[in-house]
């Protein structure tokens, strides 16, 4: 079972060295974020690879778990979905008319999976998602409840998952 890792156990073992920080993190949250890219790529061999390749990407940023003002699990959420947008792209192939920009995907493209999406969809995941804000402060912005919040959050993954596949 998971164990909540906090800022300062993190920083702690990253005081060590990356590798036994990333190691502390594949140990304690590698199968709930599994699950998590299992939504996102429902092939159990790709999600492996993708997995893969999410802590290979965590390990050049774990100072930004650090400093983040989101959880520990939540920030590794966040990249992992940078992740696996960019391997989505990828195995769409260069044809998808949206080239990155210095190697990052453009916010464009995350929009365009979008379209469909309400105007409130959009805004709640770019808040999010592009812009790293905390679901709380973008209710009390929106003068929301959390749970609205959440509920156009996970619509707005869920139309970008459909658009995805």
């Amino acid at each position: 079972m998971e164990t909540l890792i906090i800022k300062e156990t993190l920083k702690s073992k990253l005081n060590t060295g990356v590798e036994p920080a990333v190691d502390f993190l594949y140990n304690n949250y590698s199968s709930m974020l599994y699950g998590y890219v299992l939504q996102f790529i429902p092939d159990k061999k790709e999600a492996e690879k993708v997995l893969v390749l999410v802590f290979g990407a965590l390990a050049s940023r774990l100072q930004e778990a650090c400093n983040s003002t989101l959880s520990v699990y939540c920030w590794m959420q966040v990249e992992a979905r940078k992740v696996i947008l960019e391997y989505k792209k990828k195995q769409s192939g260069p044809s998808n008319g949206h080239p990155p920009a210095n190697g990052q995907p453009k916010n464009a493209y995350y929009l365009s999976l979008l379209q469909e999406a309400s105007e409130e969809q959009r805004l709640v995941f770019s808040e999010i998602f592009l812009q790293g804000r905390e679901k709380e402060e973008l209710a009390n912005q929106l003068q929301k409840n959390v749970q609205d919040i959440s509920r156009l959050l996970k619509e707005s993954l869920l139309i970008m998952q459909k658009n995805l596949q």
